[in-house]
């Protein structure tokens, strides 16, 4: 099916005429992407994009999201080399970015080996070993006087393992999503070093199974890519309809670059650390600030990611000072995007409470996006 292309920029409105099954498709399964407001205009509706880029296909018209910022920058957000040549979409979108990613970090795993794993088989043997399935093996008896064989379970040692079942779950998904027969096929060719491999039947218990496996340490660059292109296919799939679409979530994405900025700078600081999302019960409630930076173990500092402008709302800074009282530090933070790293203190007039806001700079050339994340691990690790 050939559907008209209406193209949108994350964070701004545009206004668009829209029959009415693509404004129940959107109202129903993709508020989480795009807000849809009517105009006083009839079948006119004021459509704003969230913080995600990419495409997702309606009933009639694909909904093709670009980000504000230049794609070399978007690029760097997300992990992925800043590609060459003029600040334009890659041909395919961030979809065929990361599945040539992929491709790429399959073929290191691969080069490598496949690491191995014990699971749990069930079978049928002549001679016990393993355990014992006692309920099967009783139904057997209670029909024949003699059964023949043994219902087990036994320990194989093989490729069936979670660090392996997460890529091939991916490199299914990829077989079915609307990408260019480039990186298609190379994403084909890697991915025959898993052909014996069932996909996940479970991708989340899976991908926290295989980052918690020592032995596949070296996994972890392509289970990084492996859960963005699962996360992007489900956000814009919202009718598990195969290759309706890729949404990458640029809040995300700059969550994990704000906790890669700090770690590398601050990590290398005897004394400090950095830890991501980490958990405080309050009662039965969790609540999950985006960085905690620690100094000699104890709580020094807490930021929390906003992609969007820098204005601070009230929920905004509401939460900063939930998450100031939760973590037990007065140095609460919130981080925004900008085109120069810069900060600025809010403080009550009448006690205590203060909320710092910082810019990281997130456009320009890798040089300069790195000079701004040393400032901003300079300016936190001052207080």
């Amino acid at each position: 099916m050939t559907r008209r292309t209406l193209h949108l920029t994350e964070r701004r409105t545009r206004r668009a005429k829209l029959p009415a099954g693509e404004v129940a498709f959107l109202l129903a399964h993709a508020r989480h992407a795009i807000e849809v407001v009517p105009d006083f205009e009839a079948n006119v509706y004021r459509l704003t994009a969230r913080g995600f880029v990419g495409f997702l296909d309606g009933p009639e018209l694909r909904y093709h999201i670009l980000p504000k910022i230049p794609w070399p920058n978007v690029r760097l957000l997300c992990g992925l080399s800043p590609g060459e040549g003029e600040p334009t979409e890659p041909r395919g979108g961030l979809l065929a970015a990361f599945a040539t990613a992929f491709a790429e970090q399959l073929n290191d795993v691969a080069r490598a080996g496949l690491v191995c794993g014990y699971r749990a088989a069930l079978a049928e043997s002549r001679f016990l070993r393993g355990k014992l399935r006692t309920s099967e093996q009783m139904r057997d008896a209670a029909v024949r006087a003699f059964p023949d064989h043994f219902h087990i379970e036994d320990e194989v040692f093989d490729a069936d393992a979670p660090w392996n079942r997460v890529p091939r779950f991916v490199a299914d998904l990829l077989a079915r999503a609307a990408l260019p027969n480039a990186a298609r096929d190379r994403v084909s060719r890697a991915a025959d070093a898993l052909a014996a491999v069932p996909a996940s039947a479970d991708f989340d218990s899976d991908l926290a199974a295989a980052r918690a496996e020592p032995r596949a340490a070296h996994y972890a660059p392509l289970l990084d890519v492996c859960e963005q292109l699962a996360r992007g296919v489900c956000a814009a799939d919202p009718r598990s309809e195969a290759g309706s679409g890729f949404l990458f979530d640029l809040g995300r994405a700059f969550e994990r670059y704000l906790t890669c900025v700090l770690a590398r700078e601050l990590g290398a600081r005897r004394g400090w650390g950095v830890e991501a999302q980490p958990a405080f019960g309050l009662g039965p409630v969790e609540l999950r600030p985006d960085v905690l930076v620690r100094r000699k173990g104890a709580p020094f500092a807490v930021l929390d990611a906003k992609w969007k402008a820098a204005r601070p709302e009230p929920a905004d800074l509401h939460q900063a000072l939930a998450y100031s009282a939760l973590c037990g530090t007065d140095r609460v933070a919130l981080v925004y995007p900008g085109s120069r790293t810069s900060r600025r203190v809010l403080s009550a007039p009448h006690g205590p409470a203060r909320v710092t806001l910082y810019k990281l700079r997130v456009t320009g050339t890798a040089d300069e996006l790195e000079a701004g994340a040393r400032r901003l691990a300079r300016a936190v690790a001052r207080g």
